[in-house]
C-alpha cells in the first residue's frame, strides 16, 4: 500500500495553473485578439477573427492542459488525496455551479438582456462561425461548463474549506463577484457591450449576470465545503512543502 505524502509545490501549483488558468484564457485571449489587436469590438467579424485565435490555442494548449490535468488527478489519487480532492470537487463544484449560473443566464438569453447565448458563441469560437449546429452546440456547452468548472477548481485551490457553510458561501461569493467584475470590463462582454453593459441593455444585463454570479457564487461554496475534508483547509500554499 503506498503511502500518502504531502503535496509537492511544483505538483500542486502545475495542477493550479492547468486547470485555474490556462482553461480559462481561451476566451479572454481569442476575443482580446479580436478586439483590441484587430480593433473589433463587435459584429459579425468578431467571431471569425476570435477563431483564427482560438482554433490553434484550443488543440496547441487547451486540449493538452486538460489531459495533463487528468493525469495529475489520477496520479495524486493514491499518493496525494488531498490535492486530488481539490481538484476533483473544485471542478464538480463548479460545473453543478454552472447550472445554477445558467438558471439565471437563460432569463437573460430569452429576454435579448444578453448579446448572445455563450454555448453558441464559444462553439463557434473554438469550431469555426460556418460550423454546422451538430458541432458547435456541443463544444460550446462543453467550453461553457468546464469554465464553470475552472472557475470552482480555482476556488477549491485559494480558498479551500472553510469551517462552516457561512463562511463558505462568503468567500465564494466574493469570488463569484470578482467573476462578474472581470466578465464586465474584459473581453468579450467589455468591449462588446461597454462597461457592465452600458451600452447595450442596461442595467438589465449587469444585474442578470450579477444574480446569477451569486447564485454561482452560494452553490459552490456550499458544495466545496460539503465535500472537502479538513485537510483541505484554506488555501492549497499552505500544505506546500
Amino acid at each position: 500500500m503506498q503511502t500518502k505524502q504531502q503535496t509537492p509545490t511544483g505538483l500542486a501549483l502545475l495542477a493550479f495553473i492547468l486547470g485555474g488558468a490556462v482553461l480559462i484564457q481561451l476566451i479572454t485571449l481569442s476575443f482580446g485578439y479580436a478586439q483590441y489587436l484587430k480593433g473589433i469590438p463587435g459584429g459579425p467579424r468578431l467571431i471569425p477573427t476570435a477563431h483564427v485565435f482560438a482554433k490553434g490555442y484550443f488543440w496547441a494548449v487547451y486540449v493538452p492542459a486538460l489531459v495533463a490535468l487528468a493525469a495529475i488527478a489520477l496520479y495524486s489519487r493514491q499518493r496525494y488525496p488531498d490535492l486530488f480532492r481539490r481538484i476533483v470537487v473544485g471542478l464538480g463544484a463548479g460545473a453543478v455551479a454552472t447550472l445554477a449560473l445558467d438558471t439565471f443566464r437563460q432569463m437573460g438569453v430569452i429576454h435579448g438582456w444578453l448579446p448572445g447565448d455563450t454555448p453558441v458563441m464559444f462553439g463557434k469560437l473554438v469550431a469555426g462561425p460556418q460550423a454546422p449546429f451538430a458541432l458547435f452546440w456541443p463544444i460550446g456547452l462543453a467550453v461553457h461548463y468546464l469554465n464553470g468548472a475552472d472557475f470552482g477548481l480555482f476556488y477549491a485551490f485559494v480558498w479551500g474549506k472553510q469551517g462552516s457553510y457561512r463562511k463558505a458561501v462568503r468567500w465564494a461569493v466574493l469570488w463569484a463577484l470578482l467573476v462578474e467584475l472581470g466578465m464586465m470590463t474584459l473581453p468579450p462582454m467589455g468591449p462588446m457591450t461597454g462597461l457592465f453593459g452600458s451600452r447595450f441593455a442596461w442595467p438589465q444585463l449587469f444585474l442578470i449576470t450579477l444574480v446569477a454570479h451569486v447564485a454561482f457564487g452560494i452553490t459552490l461554496g456550499l458544495l466545496v465545503e460539503h465535500f472537502l475534508t479538513d485537510r483541505e483547509r484554506g488555501a492549497f500554499w499552505r500544505t506546500w512543502r
